[in-house]
């Protein structure tokens, strides 16, 4: 099933921007900004959270107007910045705010201390 898209190719680009462009607006919204994020303790749960309800609510307006364009480039132009967004706020709260390193222990285990001799 193909899609014959309803939009001209300088409108099909204007309808791209103008979604990426939402999409960042309910990161902006849903999330604080990354220097708080990276000041936090590692994978903070209500960061967590607020990160996954910006990515539903993104992925939501981003199929509506898929859906209603029937247009690729709104879809693709769309989801790249919802993806970068989204690694963007993983990254910054998997960090350490001590360390400024990632936390590579798994979920769920506290830190494990190091025995200096």
């Amino acid at each position: 099933m193909t899609f014959t898209s309803i939009l001209k190719p300088d409108g099909s680009v204007a309808y791209g921007i103008a979604t990426a462009v939402l999409v960042y607006a309910v990161y902006d919204r849903c999330l604080p900004n990354a220097a708080v994020i990276h000041a936090t303790p590692s994978r903070d749960a209500s960061i967590d959270t607020s990160r996954k309800k910006a990515a539903w609510t993104s992925a939501g307006i981003l199929s509506a107007i898929t859906l209603l364009t029937k247009d690729t480039n709104v879809f693709i132009l769309g989801a790249v910045v919802m993806f970068a967004l989204d690694m963007h706020a993983r990254h910054a709260n998997a960090s350490d705010p001590d360390t400024g390193q990632l936390d590579t222990y798994p979920q769920g285990y506290g830190k494990q201390l190091r025995v200096v001799s």
